[in-house]
């Protein structure tokens, strides 16, 4: 890993003495495979913005999609794109997998794409969903190539952590409240907070997906204001006062629904630290909210779910590797298929939206879990252990 953070930043100081090769391609459309000079068999999809001239550079977004879905990959940030002049690039060829195969397709495609189209390397972005987003956070808080970071639905591994991070690059989070790593995405916000990045996270009603098009554009929205705090692109008062007012609407109406935690969430975001009344409003909003007994409750309610959440977890982790161990075979489900039965019940309670929600995410991320786990003992040829996981699945799938 310590070679590829090298090599990745010996690419870009060279990069700007490199020849544009390839033709000029159509603009306003996904181009869904353009190979890889070096690698043939590797390949990405690449949009470009209605005003790309191959003349001016522009910032670059370049995306990991987990299952190398070029063109699904894409999709989300189209409006984002063209709002505000980016190109995007997605890899057909990296997937969930081996780190070290993945840094390496990674290494070769921004070699590709920075070498043959007409780039702005100081407006370098990096995006992923899922296990894409954690290379992306990887390749973000290792390199310091990289102005800003968007993961989707995963932070980073664990590992990343201990490497230093660049305190330069800006980070979005965006996460469903029914994705089964929602409560990781929360948690890494504080870190980010403790290690005093530039950092926000956006909660959409979602399970585990590609953020709509309408939330990209708004991560793309606040990672605008950051250009300008850095002196990365001009001010331009216009888009802050329409990227402000959108923002203070949406606010607006999370608190009369009185959805106050996400209201301040989405206060705090309308914050564009350059000291002006609009700023002071908000942060007096903010105060005021926060003295509310609505918003006191819900903060402990909130609190209550995720101790219930991880108790869930780890009971559930627990049984799970106990029952792989056992060398006997195991052919009575009946624990399981209580405790399935019991998160389907909590799954169903519309009246209460946060133990829903938890039951979503811990019944997804059981489901994951068990499924890989199976893949693995097909693989190995634990037959036994397969069989095991292959019902313990089916009980899952029948009745989520």
């Amino acid at each position: 890993m310590k070679n590829a953070v090298y090599y990745i930043l010996f690419l870009f100081v060279t990069v700007l003495g490199y020849a544009q090769n390839k033709q000029l391609l159509q603009t306003g459309v996904i181009i869904d495979s353009v190979k890889i000079t070096t690698a043939p068999t590797e390949s990405y999809a690449i949009y470009f913005p209605k005003k790309y001239d191959a003349k001016t550079p522009l910032a670059l977004v370049f995306i990991f999609e987990p299952a190398a879905r070029g063109k699904i990959g894409i999709k989300p940030f189209i409006p984002a794109a063209e709002t505000y002049n980016y190109i995007l690039v997605c890899s057909n060829t990296l997937r969930n997998g081996s780190t070290q195969n993945n840094i390496a397709v990674a290494n070769r495609l921004f070699d590709d794409v920075l070498q043959n189209y007409t780039i702005d390397t100081s407006q370098l972005y990096i995006s992923g969903f899922s296990g894409g987003a954690r290379l992306a956070s990887y390749f973000g808080i290792s390199s310091g190539a990289f102005q800003g970071i968007i993961a989707c639905g995963a932070s980073f591994n664990g590992m990343d952590k201990f490497i230093p991070p660049s305190n330069n690059f800006s980070y979005v989070g965006m996460v469903g409240d029914k994705d089964m790593n929602y409560q990781e995405m929360i948690e890494n916000k504080k870190w980010l907070d403790k290690a005093k990045i530039a950092n926000t996270l956006f909660i959409a009603p979602v399970e585990h997906v590609w953020p709509k098009q309408s939330e990209m554009l708004r991560a793309f929205d606040w990672l605008e204001i950051q250009a300008y705090r850095k002196n990365i692109r001009p001010k331009n008062d216009t888009i802050i006062k329409r990227i402000c007012d959108k923002n203070l609407r949406i606010a607006d109406s999370l608190k009369a629904n009185k959805e106050m935690v996400l209201s301040v969430n989405t206060y705090e975001k309308g914050i564009t630290f350059f000291n002006t009344n609009e700023d002071n409003s908000l942060r007096a909003k903010i105060t005021e909210i926060k003295k509310s007994s609505e918003y006191k409750d819900e903060v402990e309610k909130v609190e209550k779910i995720k101790v219930l959440e991880n108790e869930i977890l780890d009971k559930l982790s627990l049984r799970f590797a106990q029952e792989l161990k056992s060398d006997k075979s195991i052919t009575n489900f009946k624990f399981w298929k209580s405790e399935i039965k019991d998160l389907n019940v909590m799954k169903l309670d519309s009246k209460n939206p946060l133990t829903q929600n938890m039951a979503v995410r811990v019944l997804y991320w059981f489901q994951v879990s068990v499924y890989e786990t199976k893949q693995e003992n097909k693989r190995t040829q634990q037959n036994d252990k397969f069989t095991y996981c292959q019902e313990l699945y089916k009980i899952i799938t029948e009745t989520n």
